[in-house]
């Protein structure tokens, strides 16, 4: 008996500390996002003119044949959660999806599968006319890019976690910084887009500007900076420096001790979106330890030699061989199907 009060004391201590953390989520029901259909114009549409009416024909053929083709994939075995990064500013409470990781976990294959969603691929969004990927989380929100992403890549998302690009400056601090490999072509554009994040977090001009390429330690607004270069390697080389960042986290995550971890707990969860609901955030950690312990692998959709640049309305946009990618897709996150 006094075994049994004993384990059960600690059992309820153990509830209460997890559930003090998962309070400080923003945890919420699919149905409060509100479909937006004024979204105004992309800052980046080109002057170029538009591809041939032939080539965009053809491509709204192949979006068509597409959404009504084969089912959506689904295993029980793997967990498949949509990371979301958006720009969104204080003015602007939605803004775009910048960045769309769709995180799986697979416990056959014990590999966790980073796939980057490139913003730019030009998809079927529900209710709307095609257009840029990017745009469906500005009409919807989480749950209409989760069924942009299924329809078009048929592959089933479960839930979502979302932070906002800024908010991240925070949790890079927290942890220290990261170390980054630096190429010297990509330190001018890292200083470029620092302008803007040092304006916007109250900074000095100038403050963090890399003089030099190689290794180098990372603040939150450096590496913000360093994954939101766009002009460098197009979106290809930001949505890799945005694994390569979030690889990072991940690594520097894994050596902190407990004190250090609550302390980023503390400034990451307040930071995060996400409707997944409290009895499956503690499912989620109990098999935590496990999960942790798996191969972590990349990846990237559109794959090479599975896509062509485009112009429509003015933008330029990603016309993607959609059963090449949904193949890829299959043989890295459901291989045994």
């Amino acid at each position: 008996m006094v075994i049994f009060i004993i384990l059960a004391i600690l059992a309820v201590t153990a509830f209460l500390i997890i559930h003090n953390y998962i309070s400080k989520l923003n945890i919420v029901k699919d149905g409060s996002y509100k479909i937006i259909k004024d979204i105004g114009e992309d800052d980046d549409l080109t002057d170029e003119p538009d591809s041939s009416q032939e080539e965009i024909d053809k491509l709204n053929s192949d979006i068509q044949n597409n959404i009504d083709s084969q089912g959506i994939m689904s295993n029980k075995n793997v967990i498949n959660i949509l990371l979301i990064g958006t720009d969104s500013r204080e003015d602007d409470t939605r803004g775009r999806s910048d960045s769309m990781i769709l995180v799986s976990i697979n416990k056959n294959t014990k590999k966790i599968i980073m796939t980057s969603f490139l913003r730019d691929m030009y998809v079927a969004i529900p209710g709307f006319d095609n257009t840029r990927l990017n745009h469906s989380y500005a009409y919807g929100g989480p749950p209409l890019l989760m069924q942009t992403l299924e329809q078009n890549f048929k592959v089933k998302i479960d839930k979502y976690v979302m932070v906002n690009f800024f908010s991240f400056v925070k949790v890079i601090d927290s942890i220290g910084g990261i170390d980054i490999d630096v190429t010297d072509e990509e330190v001018s554009y890292v200083n470029l887009y620092l302008e803007l994040v040092n304006s916007l977090e109250g900074r000095p001009y100038g403050t963090g500007n890399l003089t030099t390429g190689g290794k180098t330690h990372m603040d939150g607004c450096q590496a913000l900076a360093y994954s939101r270069i766009r002009y460098l390697g197009t979106d290809f080389g930001r949505s890799e420096r945005q694994r390569k960042v979030l690889e990072k986290v991940f690594e520097k995550a894994e050596g902190l001790s407990l004190s250090k971890l609550d302390d980023l707990l503390d400034v990451i969860l307040p930071l995060t979106t996400t409707n997944i609901q409290e009895s499956e955030i503690f499912n989620l950690l109990f098999h935590a330890p496990s999960y942790l312990k798996y191969e972590r692998v990349q990846c990237r959709v559109p794959q090479d030699g599975t896509y062509n640049g485009l112009r429509v309305r003015r933008m330029a946009v990603l016309g993607v061989d959609f059963n090449a990618n949904i193949n890829y897709l299959r043989d890295n996150i459901y291989p045994e199907q």
